[in-house]
């Protein structure tokens, strides 16, 4: 009994499928969306936040909250040179959200806070800076509105 160059070749399809598919589960951090993260209430806020460091500086996890919401994906103790991080949070009990990240350049440098308000009306990163030294974060994209918000970040 020999099986047909179709089924064989469909066969090897869907195994390359889920091996990719596995692929980018395991190293997928950074594919995060706010408009793909799990939502128990609809139109609940959710905010994904990519920064990347340009320094030459480690980055030190100084303080971060989500706000009114919690983490799906919570900043790391270190984001490393030249290195990105997404993070991820998600307000599923109210209609807005507020996160701040502040990390430390270097162990004794300045602060870089990452800041997004996800609210109706309103979305902003008016809150985001440096707190001295020559280091500065480019004016923030933000790709995506309320209530699933993705922004990018570079400090410099």
């Amino acid at each position: 009994m020999t099986i047909s160059k179709n089924v064989k070749t469909r066969t090897a399809a869907a195994i390359a499928g889920l091996g990719i598919a596995g692929a980018l589960a395991v190293g997928g951090a950074g594919l995060a969306n706010a408009g793909t993260l799990p939502v128990t209430h609809p139109g609940e806020p959710t905010v994904a936040m990519t920064l990347t460091n340009h320094t030459n500086k480690t980055e030190w996890l100084a303080s971060a909250t989500p706000g009114s919401g919690h983490w799906v994906q919570a900043p790391t103790r270190s984001l490393a040179p030249g290195a990105s991080e997404t993070i991820v949070s998600v307000a599923p009990n109210t209609s807005y959200e507020t996160v701040f990240v502040n990390y430390r350049i270097g162990a004794f440098g300045p602060t870089a806070t990452y800041n997004l308000e996800n609210v109706r009306g309103n979305v902003n990163t008016n809150m985001t800076g440096t707190s001295g030294g020559h280091y500065f974060i480019n004016a923030p994209h933000i790709a995506t509105g309320y209530p699933n918000v993705n922004v990018s970040y570079d400090l410099w």
